[in-house]
C-alpha cells in the first residue's frame, strides 16, 4: 500500500416479511430460516432474494384453512423476498359447533338472477328451527355436497373442494383437487357428480361419470383431518354404467352398497374399503343378484343402517313386458362378513311407497327410521333391522322431494327443488312433528347436508 486508501462497503437493507393470523381459530406460524414465530414475532428482515418457507400449526381443536397474500392454498408457503412481502395464515375453529347450535345445515342453490350458484348456511337450534348463519349465502357454486365434522365438500363437475367449518357455521376455503384429470380420456364431459364419505368421515369418495367415455367409476380422495388438504388415492378397477349413485356404508364401515337396474338388469352391488381408502368391488357384477320372492323386481337405491342391514327400493315389473307394475316396495338385505348380501323379503311383507319415483332413501343415525323422498312427497317408515320395514307416517307433503338428510335427535331435513322449500321434521315412533317455521323458502335448492353438533 503506497498511501492512504479508502474502501466503501455497501450493505443491502434486506427485505421484510410480515405474517398475520386471521380467522376464528388459533395457531402459530414459523419460518425457515428462523426469524418468524408468530403470534410472538410476526415480522422479520431477511437478505434480499432469500426463499423463506412458512409452516402453519393449528391450535387444539382448530384447523389451518388457507394462506392468503403472497401465498395461497393450504400447503407449505414459500416466499422469494425480492421485495417486502406479507402473508396471512387463516385458522378456523375446528369444533364445527358453538353457541346454541345443535346442527349446521348447508343448502346449495341458485343465486338471484340464476347466473351462478351459492351455499346457504343455517344454524339449527335444539328444536330444529333454522336461522341463517352470518355471511350467508356464500358465493360458492358447488353441488354434490357432503361433510365430515370439520369440513364441507362439494364439486363443480371437474374438481372437488374442501371448506373448513367455523364455530359460527361459516365456511373458509381449505383445498381443491382436479379429479377429472384422471379420466381417460378427459374430454367426454364426465367428472365427479355425487360426493359421499364413509361413516367415520375418514375418506371422501365421488361417483365419477363417464370415466372412460362409456362407464362410471368411484374415485377415492384422502382428507387431511387437520387442514382439509385433499389427495387423490385412485379409482375403482371396475367401471360400469350400473354405478349411478353414491354408496351407503354399513355399520362396520367396511362395505358400501348401491343398487341399480340399468337396462332392466337388477344389481345390488357392494364395494370394500381397502386399508389405503380405495374401493374394491366384492359382489358379482352381472351375476345373479338375490331378489325378493313373489315377483320380478328392479332394484334402485340402497340405504344402510348402523348394523349390517340395507334397505333397497324394488320396483315390481310385469312378467311378460318387464314394464313397471305398481309402486315401488322396500326390501331389506343383510350383509355378511365377506360383503355378500341375502334377502328374505317377499312381495307380501314389503311396504309400498306412495310415489311413482323414489329420488332418495336414508336411514336415521338411530337406525330406527327410513326416510324416502319421492315424486309424490316424503314418507317415513319404521326400519326394523333385518325384519320387514313397516309404514309410519304416510305422505308428509305433496311437494316432490329430491333429497333427504338426518340430523341429531331424529331430526329430518328434506328439500324440494321444484317447490323451492326446505322441510324440517322431528320423527318419533308416534309419528312426526313439523318444526315451527318449516317449510323454509329457498330458490331452487339443489343439495343439502346436515352436520350435527350436539
Amino acid at each position: 500500500m503506497n498511501g492512504d486508501e479508502s474502501v466503501n462497503a455497501a450493505f443491502a437493507p434486506g427485505e421484510t416479511l410480515t405474517v398475520a393470523i386471521a380467522g376464528n381459530g388459533t395457531g402459530t406460524v414459523t419460518s425457515d430460516p428462523a426469524g418468524i414465530d408468530c403470534p410472538t414475532t410476526c415480522s422479520a428482515v431477511f437478505p434480499q432474494d432469500t426463499s423463506v418457507t412458512l409452516s402453519a400449526s393449528a391450535g387444539t381443536n382448530d384447523v389451518f384453512s388457507s394462506w392468503s397474500g403472497a401465498c395461497s392454498g393450504s400447503s407449505t408457503c414459500s416466499v422469494a423476498l425480492g421485495d417486502a412481502e406479507s402473508v396471512t395464515a387463516n385458522f378456523a375453529d375446528g369444533t364445527g359447533g358453538g353457541g346454541d347450535a345443535a346442527a349446521f345445515v348447508y343448502v346449495s342453490s341458485t343465486a338471484a338472477g340464476g347466473n351462478h350458484g351459492q351455499i346457504e348456511a343455517f344454524a339449527a337450534d335444539s328444536s330444529g328451527q333454522l336461522t341463517p348463519v352470518a355471511g350467508s349465502p356464500f358465493a360458492v357454486s358447488l353441488f354434490g355436497l357432503t361433510a365430515s365434522s370439520k369440513f364441507l365438500f362439494g364439486t363443480d363437475g371437474t374438481s372437488v373442494y374442501s371448506y373448513a367449518l367455523g364455530s359460527d357455521g361459516s365456511i373458509t376455503p381449505a383445498d381443491f383437487i382436479d379429479v377429472r384429470q384422471y379420466n381417460n380420456p378427459q374430454n367426454c364431459n364426465g367428472g365427479p357428480q355425487v360426493l359421499f364419505m364413509d361413516r367415520a368421515g375418514s375418506n371422501l369418495y365421488d361417483l365419477d361419470l363417464l370415466s372412460d367415455c362409456a362407464n362410471n367409476t368411484y374415485q377415492s380422495i384422502g382428507v387431511d383431518g387437520s387442514s382439509g388438504a385433499l389427495s387423490y388415492l385412485g379409482m375403482t378397477a371396475d367401471a360400469s354404467p350400473v354405478f349411478e349413485r353414491g354408496l351407503s356404508f354399513v355399520g362396520n364401515d367396511q362395505f358400501g352398497f348401491g343398487a341399480s337396474c340399468y337396462h332392466s338388469l337388477p344389481e345390488v352391488y357392494g364395494f370394500k374399503r381397502n386399508a389405503d381408502g380405495t374401493l374394491s368391488l366384492v359382489t358379482d357384477l352381472g351375476g345373479a343378484t338375490p331378489l325378493p320372492s313373489g315377483g320380478i323386481y328392479c332394484p334402485w337405491l340402497a340405504a344402510a343402517d348402523g348394523q349390517n342391514d340395507v334397505a333397497v327400493a324394488e320396483l315390481p315389473l310385469d312378467e311378460s313386458t318387464l314394464q313397471p307394475d305398481g309402486p315401488a316396495q322396500i326390501a331389506v338385505y343383510t350383509v355378511d362378513d365377506s360383503g355378500s348380501v341375502t334377502t328374505s323379503s317377499t312381495a307380501q311383507d314389503m311396504p309400498q311407497v306412495a310415489g311413482n319415483t323414489i329420488y332418495e332413501m336414508t336411514v336415521s343415525p338411530s337406525g330406527r327410521f327410513l326416510a324416502v323422498g319421492e315424486s309424490s312427497g316424503l314418507e317415513v317408515f319404521n326400519f326394523n333391522g333385518a325384519n320387514p320395514v313397516t309404514p309410519l307416517t304416510g305422505l308428509l307433503t305433496s311437494d316432490q322431494i329430491e333429497e333427504v338428510r338426518w340430523g341429531n335427535a331424529n331430526r329430518l331435513y328434506a328439500i324440494s327443488n321444484s317447490a323451492g322449500k326446505v322441510y324440517v321434521f322431528t320423527v318419533s315412533t308416534d309419528g312426526t312433528t313439523q318444526v315451527p317455521g318449516s317449510p323454509y323458502s329457498i330458490a331452487s335448492p339443489v343439495d343439502i347436508v346436515v352436520i350435527a353438533r350436539q
